[in-house]
């Protein structure tokens, strides 16, 4: 598995965890009685959150640029693969395929 496979999989356990968590922490105080806290730890949750997309956008675009550069690679590769073969046929040119005379 590769680096980027792995970070996926990371974001995506993230994505299905962390909204579950925040919510069970809010709940848990306010069932718990300590309204008081209730407001600080949803702030803190928000900010957290925010934090949380802005790192997660900023590595999806960074992933996308790098696929795309990839992409652009093979390309590259691709043109000169074929500038090569164009070579490789007007270097062998149409000769015709002989049988080597035997002495």
């Amino acid at each position: 598995m590769n680096k980027t496979e792995q970070q996926a999989r990371w974001w995506k356990y993230a994505a299905w965890t962390a909204p579950f968590v925040a919510l069970a922490i809010v709940l848990g105080e306010i069932l718990l009685g300590f309204d008081s806290l209730v407001n600080i730890t949803s702030v803190s949750i928000v900010v957290i959150f925010i934090a949380t997309s802005v790192f997660w956008w900023w590595w999806a675009i960074s992933k996308i640029v790098y696929m795309i550069q990839c992409a652009n690679r093979t390309e590259e590769n691709f043109r000169t693969l074929k500038d090569e073969l164009k070579e490789i046929k007007k270097d062998v040119g149409n000769r015709q395929w002989r049988e080597p005379i035997n002495n």
